[in-house]
């Protein structure tokens, strides 16, 4: 629903910021229109009672927010760029082979030291899967990696976050890759020692409803914040095998990769809700490059990934100190300079 305000007497940014602490939707959700679908009707939001502090002081108080919102949005824009540029990288090296066909054209490899553009050959040679660079290998996945199916749990063991160990699921892992916070949750039921995922640990979606494949097969990495966890059965976790060259963000982007990525899709089956068999991390074929490239790679993917991690617990911080001070200054228990001090320390 579109809401206008009178600006004679409620700031926008306020209202904005009232709307978006966990209290306020609290409060919102208490109003429901009945039936087996929530919704809040055009009446109750008329109803709504929004505490009115003096417009100056909403002015504030909604600028103040913005500031952190401001630097909230700035380390996701970030992120998304960092997110691209290890994207690129692994494109660019493994994927299209971009060193190797400069070296065989008599061209010096464009963004790298001599030393990483020696790791490279210059010539292809012809493979089942088309040319790739010389010396390189053909594999399947079962040769380099183990897949283990996780917790098939019960929704009485679902807890909250002081008494239960993080559970990610499904809903853990991002269409198109990659890790979603919001979606943990938190178990104090039984569990094996084999359901437990580290931190740095590889995760597969295996479940997705209908058939577009915008999640199923795409893999996400265990944050660094959940050191020990469960994973539950809608999930696969991938570990590297000990005697293979391959490293976690090697294996992690090779996931994602159209070659590899079209091979697991076509292991998935299902009516209503698809799976993904566990030959889907089995038998797909990829192009192995060396040992000591997926090393360069994984030092260049690794600060990289800690970055954006650092970037996402920043972030976190800086909303729950949002979440923190807006209650106290629109109830008057925090005055304004000492909130303008603490966020300033805060963004700095």
């Amino acid at each position: 629903m579109l809401v206008r305000v009178d600006r004679s007497r409620l700031h926008p940014h306020f209202l904005a910021s009232w709307l978006a602490l966990s209290e306020t939707k609290e409060y919102i959700e208490s109003f429901n229109a009945g039936g087996s679908r929530r919704a809040i009707t055009k009446g109750h939001i008329e109803r709504f009672e929004v505490p009115l502090p003096p417009f100056a002081v909403q002015e504030a108080i909604g600028s103040l927010a913005a500031v952190i919102n401001r630097r909230v949005e700035s380390l996701r824009q970030t992120n998304a760029t960092l997110e691209a540029i290890a994207q690129a990288l692994f494109k660019s090296w493994f994927v299209d082979f971009d060193p190797v066909r400069a070296k065989a054209d008599g061209r010096e490899p464009e963004g790298m030291d001599a030393a990483t553009a020696a790791l490279f050959p210059s010539e292809f040679e012809a493979s089942e899967l088309g040319l790739i660079p010389r010396g390189w290998t053909i594999a399947r996945l079962d040769e380099h990696v183990e897949a283990e199916r996780g917790l098939s749990y019960k929704g009485a063991g679902l807890a909250d976050q002081e008494s239960g160990l993080p559970m990610h699921n499904l809903n853990s892992v991002l269409e198109g890759g990659g890790y979603k916070y919001a979606g943990i949750k938190f178990y104090k039921g039984d569990f094996k020692e084999r359901h437990i995922a580290q931190a740095g640990d590889v995760v597969v979606a295996n479940t997705e409803q209908g058939h577009h494949h915008r999640l199923i097969g795409f893999p996400a990495i265990v944050p660094r914040k959940f050191q020990r966890g469960l994973f539950s059965h809608h999930l696969y976790r991938v570990r590297i095998r000990d005697d293979s060259p391959i490293t976690r963000h090697w294996i992690y982007r090779a996931l994602m990769a159209p070659r590899v990525r079209d091979q697991i899709a076509g292991c998935a089956n299902g009516s209503t809700v698809n799976m993904l068999k566990p030959a889907g991390l089995q038998i797909p074929r990829f192009v192995l490059p060396p040992g000591p490239l997926c090393e360069k790679f994984e030092g260049l993917a690794v600060a990289l990934h800690d970055r954006m991690e650092t970037n996402v617990d920043l972030a976190d911080s800086l909303a729950a100190l949002r979440d923190t001070l807006l209650p106290r200054l629109i109830s008057g228990k925090l005055r304004l300079p000492e909130a303008e001090k603490l966020i300033e320390e805060a963004v700095a």
